[in-house]
């Protein structure tokens, strides 16, 4: 009931009295009231936060249209119809539309990008909600014209939350060393380096036994240092970066003041007040008139400007759409904006969620995987081969015992427990030996050198894996947009009679005046061209792109086929520009309208006035009487040239060119009605604009073809248009088939019915597809997902530079962001950055990451032949010497330092064309191939043929107090004839226990003590000495410690060998030449040179000999050595 009017009766009563009082509670009743609706909507504010929070609890990922429409189905039709539980109505309800809601409805207006779609999913009436500004701001509670008060932030803040979208806290340094020290080859080394440290410090307690685990633990510090220390660095460089970015200052109008503040200020239901130039922070819709017109490439990577209003279409085309998007550029106008969703409610916000669940789910590349179930293999084969070794001791022990051989008469307790636990011993060291230790360092310094090598070729790599994973990339998803074409309109084609190629055309002096003026008189002022940036040769553009490929037109045409210099004031459209300036008197300007798809300036021209008039192709030639042609002559423009004319456009429009048509009139008087001075026109010609195909583009698809790669293009442009670019960069050859072209709708509703990808339904398309027009950022991450999990798993790589390509660019295995025209959130999502916005670069990037498998594979190689001609030698030692002929600081140098300098000299090769040549390494495929185990198995077979027959059959057996000449001789001596100062004629440097074992029947092998027995003692003066001393046995089996010449040649042969066979691994695909390229290789070669250099010293340096365990050799006997090694 009103109590806000005093009835008229009691007025006549006359009693002032009772009016009076009647008055004062009145206006204590509206008191009341106004207190009670302030209460309310307190209570109102606390019910929606309450709702807010719970839904928060519960966010919900909006998948696609399907999802939007079922969540805003809960709330009433605008006829009051209640439609779900709790359901809130949009008008009058400052909590009508939670976060959650309002994020889902800017999403909705993202992803429908047509008119259909608009009309089905936007405007259909199942939607409950009638999408006009007034319908929000109704809901939100705001007045547009004074937008809200200061006391409602706060509240606002808590129920939408704050312009900020958090960083993730950075992962410590510390966090990423346990992070690395998870890689299993890591665990399994540094397991292998506790045990030999236990073994050689405690157990066996050799002074020198902290060495080899020491060296193992060392060589996985700096694994993990390496790796650490620059994924900190990269995230550290990056945020820094951002960190660098302004807090923007944005105009709010707030109790109907302007007021500016920083962006992070504002709140849901803000009035925004936005102007050309202006990056929109927020997502909102605009309300009250406006010309805005706004740049949404860095969302969407497409350059098209967009008006902005309430729906509005023409056709199957949306002329003005309402939503504005955070991230955005006000390229022109003024407006003001309705704030809906702010911080990690905006799409900007969605797409880093979407991002941090990739994160989460980013699995280990296709390569550590690899190398994962190698090293496991290899952990598992090791272990066996170690068990077996020692049952074989054992079992052999046994049986001398029972065959009662020399110092095996009777059991021991002194030496036998102890010959025991050698046993395990050597198993164990069987099984450190098998450990690929030098195979991470291999790995990180292959990366890591490749990524500084990268960057000359304009790639930045974020994370080391991505180099390795991109040389098995199957599949590349291209944008088109700055990837494949330039990014820049440019006019591409100009007919006046006869069809010119824009590039370097030449025309009479006085068509092309005419053309120069009209390109440039008729433009904003506002439209500029800068000069390039460092390292290119196209100027950027400032303003609306069309118009700044007519100047770009201008300037060539005015240059006459000569250099442009785009720093020079004395460009043709400055001089045009100067000439006719924007004050002049007379100069008026017909703005375009979307009604007449044309625009025209009026210029005064000596006593008279030209107007000049440009817009869409097919309205403006309708418009024309008369027409220029190639020799600047001007002729009727009849039927016949008006056919002539469609017939250029239809064919421009074939080859996916926008066609404007330039017209200019000369009249008398001034005329300012726009639809009379656009009459009576002679048209100067037709311009083919097209964002252009980069050169080399044609060129590197043949490339990436070549190589076994699909390069799909995924494009928000039309079905045609992305057809015609696709076949002018030769993704599709010929006629596209059935198959090869999709839009984005169909493909979304063929593979994702209801918003979840059926990847039954994918596998029956995908080998096809390779072209996607009207995507959306939900079609590229389908078709992402699907790739991988196709019934032909494919590795994928994808590009993006927009906001919207980044949960697809972390959901592929590599992802490449654009350097130039990227935004943040798609180089954060990255894994590698292309500096230059070249697919060139990505082709680069396919050739180096070939080259650091291949460069792996070559360690690999040599690493692995080194491991089992090591493990076998240790066997040997083991089971037939009773210890290694090796020494443990000397298979320091052999397991660890020629490791290090091996990684360093294979891992470094630089890439070259050929490898572009062979198809991708698939998913599937060993990192061992055929040719490379069939090489490792051949060259470590020879080395042990060599090494075993030094080890057992050169050296002489000698008795202590013999002379050299009658020792009994070896028989490599007696069938070589090698004797006197020969080189193999030397001392044998095997254990005692094993040489004397063989002449154990003529008594070389002395008896064990029995004081019955007077042949096992002699008596001397009373004291009886036993033949066999009382640590005889012990000493037989090794461990005495004095160098050799002869295991000094066995240590350096095997070195040799190895050093040798480096040379062998450069190549792992049967390739005949195996010196071929090693001069471009310097690291290669000094790392080889130094290396023989340091062997040399190991054996020949006093002092440095002796504590690896070597005598000097002579020449004689270094050549057979050298020889040896190099067989």
């Amino acid at each position: 009931m009103s109590v806000q009017s005093v009835p008229a009766n009691m007025a006549k009563t006359g009693d002032k009295d009772e009016l009076e009082q009647l008055r004062a509670e009145n206006e204590a009743l509206q008191t009341k009231c106004q207190a009670l609706s302030k209460k309310v909507s307190n209570l109102q504010w606390q019910l929606a936060l309450a709702r807010s929070s719970k839904k928060s609890a519960a966010m919900m990922t909006v998948t696609g249209t399907r999802h939007t429409r079922a969540r805003l189905s809960s709330f009433h039709r605008d006829d009051g119809t209640d439609t779900g539980e709790g359901a809130l109505s949009p008008r009058g309800d400052s909590g009508g539309f939670s976060r959650d809601d309002l994020s889902d409805i800017v999403r909705l207006t993202f992803d429908n990008s047509t008119a259909a779609d608009v009309k089905a999913n936007v405007q259909d009436n199942s939607m409950k909600i009638k999408f006009e500004a007034q319908t929000f701001l109704d809901a939100l509670d705001v007045n547009m014209d004074k937008g809200i008060d200061e006391s409602e932030v706060e509240k606002r803040q808590g129920m939408y939350g704050k312009n900020v979208i958090p960083l993730q806290e950075q992962t410590s340094l510390f966090e990423l060393m346990l992070e690395a020290l998870k890689d299993p080859t890591l665990i399994f080394l540094c397991f292998a380096a506790v045990v030999s440290l236990i073994i050689g410090v405690f157990v066996e307690q050799d002074p020198m036994g902290w060495l080899e685990g020491t060296a193992i633990l060392t060589a996985v510090f700096v694994v993990v240092m390496v790796g650490s220390v620059n994924d900190y660095q990269k995230e550290s460089q990056f945020r820094a970066l951002n960190a660098k970015k302004d807090d923007m200052q944005v105009v709010v109008l707030r109790e109907g003041v302007k007021k500016t503040m920083s962006c992070h200020d504002l709140v849901v239901g803000d009035i925004v007040i936005l102007s050309g130039g202006d990056i929109v922070s927020c997502d909102g819709y605009v309300v009250g008139r406006n010309d805005l017109a706004l740049s949404e490439k860095m969302l969407t990577g497409e350059p098209i400007l967009k008006k902005k209003g309430e729906y509005s279409f023409e056709g199957d085309k949306i002329v003005t759409a309402p939503t504005i998007f955070a991230g955005t550029f006000v390229q022109e106008g003024e407006g003001r904006m309705l704030v809906m969703a702010v911080g990690t409610a905006t799409y900007q916000g969605t797409m880093n969620r979407k991002m941090d669940e990739a994160d989460a789910e980013h699995s280990r590349s296709v390569l550590q995987v690899k190398l994962d179930d190698m090293t496991n293999q290899i952990t598992q084969g090791g272990a066996a081969f170690a068990i077996f070794t020692v049952v074989i001791l054992a079992i052999r022990m046994a049986w001398s015992f029972h065959s009662g051989l020399c110092c095996k008469e009777v059991w021991d307790h002194h030496v036998h427990w102890s010959e025991l636990l050698g046993f395990l011993i050597s198993g164990v060291t069987i099984f450190v030996v098998a450990v690929p230790e030098g195979l991470p360092l291999a790995v990180t310094i292959a990366l890591a050198f490749s990524v500084k090598k990268m960057l000359k070729d304009q790639n930045l790599v974020r994370h080391l894996s991505a180099c390795e994973t991109m040389g098995g990339a199957t599949t590349i998803c291209s944008d088109k947009t700055g990837t494949l074409t330039t990014s820049k309109m440019t006019v591409v084609k100009i007919f006046c009679g006869k069809v010119f190629d824009a590039e370097g055309a030449v025309l009479p002096d006085k068509l092309s005046e005419v053309f120069i003026q009209a390109a440039v008189i008729n433009t904003m002022s506002k439209t500029q061209l800068s000069p390039p940036l460092e390292g290119l040769k196209e100027p950027q553009y400032q303003g609306n792109d069309t118009e700044c490929g007519l100047l770009v037109m201008a300037n060539n045409l005015g240059a006459k086929g000569k250099p442009v210099d785009y720093k020079s004031e004395d460009q043709e459209y400055k001089r045009i520009r100067r000439q006719f300036p924007e004050d002049a008197e007379g100069r008026k300007q017909f703005t375009f309208s979307s009604d007449r798809k044309r625009m025209s300036t009026r210029i005064k021209d000596g006593k008279g006035y030209k107007i000049f008039c440009k817009g869409a192709a097919e309205m403006v030639v309708d418009l024309c009487t008369e027409r220029y042609v190639e020799d600047g002559s001007v002729q009727p423009f009849d039927a016949k040239a008006k056919q002539e004319t469609m017939d250029i456009i239809n064919r421009f429009a074939d080859e996916a060119l926008r066609t404007i048509c330039l017209a200019v009139r000369s009249v008398d008087t001034a005329i300012d009605d726009v639809k009379e001075a656009e009459q009576k026109l002679t048209m100067i010609g037709l311009v083919g604009i097209e964002d252009p195909v980069r050169k080399e583009v044609p060129e590197a698809i043949k490339a990436c073809r070549r190589a076994g790669i699909v390069v799909r293009m995924v494009t928000g442009d039309n079905m045609k248009t992305a057809a015609a670019i696709a076949k002018k960069c030769g993704i599709i050859e010929g006629e596209a088939e059935p198959g090869n072209v999709w839009d984005g709708k169909t493909f979304r509703d063929t593979v994702a019915k209801t918003g979840k990808l059926d990847q039954a339904e994918f596998d029956k398309i995908w080998e096809k597809l390779l072209v996607m027009g009207r995507s959306t950022p939900l079609d590229k991450h389908h078709l992402v997902s699907g790739l991988q999990a196709a019934n032909k798993k494919q590795t994928v790589a994808v590009t993006g530079d927009g906001t919207n390509d980044a949960p697809a660019l972390k959901k592929a295995d590599v992802g490449f962001a654009m350097g130039i025209q990227g935004t943040d959130v798609a180089k954060n999502a990255s894994d590698v950055i292309i500096m230059d916005d070249n697919f060139v670069s990505i082709v680069k990037a396919v050739l180096w990451g070939r080259c650091v498998y291949d460069n792996i594979c070559r360690f690999l190689q040599f690493q692995l032949t080194v491991n089992i001609t090591a493990i076998f030698v240790a066997c040997l030692g083991s089971a037939v010497l009773t210890e290694s002929p090796l020494t443990a600081i000397q298979m320091l140098w052999v397991n660890l330092i020629m490791d290090s300098f091996a990684s360093l000299a294979l891992a470094t090769e630089d890439p070259n064309d050929s490898l572009l040549n062979r198809k991708p390494y698939s998913r599937e495929r060993n990192v061992l191939s055929k040719t490379m185990v069939k090489n490792m198995l051949l060259h470590a077979a020879w080395q042990l043929v060599v090494l075993v027959t030094l080890i057992l059959f050169v050296g002489d057996v000698c008795q202590p107090g013999q002379d050299i000449c009658d020792c009994v001789r070896s028989p490599l001596s007696d069938v070589t004839g090698y004797h006197g100062t020969k080189p193999f004629y030397i001392p044998s440097g095997r254990p005692a226990g094993f040489d004397l074992a063989a002449t154990a029947d003529s008594g070389a092998c002395p008896p064990l003590f029995d004081e019955k027995n007077t042949s096992t003692w002699t008596k001397v003066k009373g004291v009886v000495t036993p033949k066999r001393a009382e640590d005889y046995c012990k000493h037989a089996r090794g461990g005495g410690g004095d160098t050799t010449q002869h295991y000094t040649m066995v240590f350096n042969v095997f070195v040799l060998m190895q050093l040798f066979n480096e040379i062998n691994s450069r190549k792992i695909h049967n390739e005949f030449n195996v010196f071929n390229g090693i001069t471009k290789n310097y690291l290669f070669l000094i790392i080889v040179i130094g290396t023989l250099l340091g062997q040399v010293a190991l054996i020949e340096a006093p002092g440095i000999n002796t504590a690896f365990g070597c005598q000097g050799l002579t020449l004689d006997q270094w050549l057979p050595c050298l020889a040896l090694g190099a067989s």
